[in-house]
């Protein structure tokens, strides 16, 4: 005779709705993970039509040491675009892919991971970047840490703990570091500075989240 498992403390069994995105998620989710799928955006199927440059990056969240965290990647700081930014994990479309595929394939290369680590939860929308791109923010859970990068884009990985991000006393408002755009969320991490338009869409997230 079997008998059912019980949800881990601090999860719950996952509800689908019937208009729920086609996506594989487990039959129990994070506490956070069943909030964010309720509040974020579906996951886009595809591409909002524009003329400019497209793009999707992923923001992925990761349990570590009992609390949830960030994943940021800072860039080499040789490349031509980007230089020593810390940003998601994320890249420009190829060829006829959707925001979901870019988003894994980028976070796959970056972090080290298969793509099946990561399990999309939904959509933050897009903004256009100051560099004439169009970038969609997903978000999604990995079920393991990074366990090596890739170091010809990425200089080093940040796990930001999500309660500092949380917290208003960290964050400042700055002119961009480059000299070039408008002024903007900033967050101090150890050794970089995040800000731009991963620092908005974090700012979008955590607006979920209150």
């Amino acid at each position: 005779m079997t008998h059912p498992v019980p949800p881990a403390p601090g999860r719950r069994p996952l509800a689908r709705s019937p208009g729920a995105a086609s996506v594989s998620l487990p039959a129990v989710l994070p506490e956070l993970d069943v909030h964010l799928l309720r509040r974020l955006a579906p996951l886009p199927e595809a591409y909002a039509p524009t003329a400019l440059r497209l793009a999707a990056v992923v923001c992925p969240l990761l349990h570590h040491g009992g609390s949830d965290h960030v994943v940021l990647v800072q860039k080499q700081p040789h490349l031509r675009q980007h230089a020593g930014q810390v940003a998601f994990p994320g890249g420009m479309r190829e060829g006829l892919e959707d925001p979901i595929a870019t988003a894994r394939r980028e976070c796959s290369e970056e972090l080290g991971l298969p793509e099946a680590a990561l399990t999309m939860l939904g959509g933050l929308g897009a903004r256009p970047s100051s560099s004439g791109i169009l970038v969609h923010a997903l978000v999604g859970r990995l079920d393991r840490p990074p366990s090596a990068f890739d170091p010809t884009e990425v200089a080093r990985l940040h796990r930001v703990p999500l309660a500092d991000l949380r917290d208003p006393a960290r964050w400042r408002e700055g002119p961009a570091p480059t000299g070039r755009g408008q002024p903007g969320p900033q967050f101090e991490l150890e050794g970089a500075l995040l800000w731009g338009l991963t620092a908005r869409f974090l700012r979008d997230l955590l607006a979920l989240l209150d």
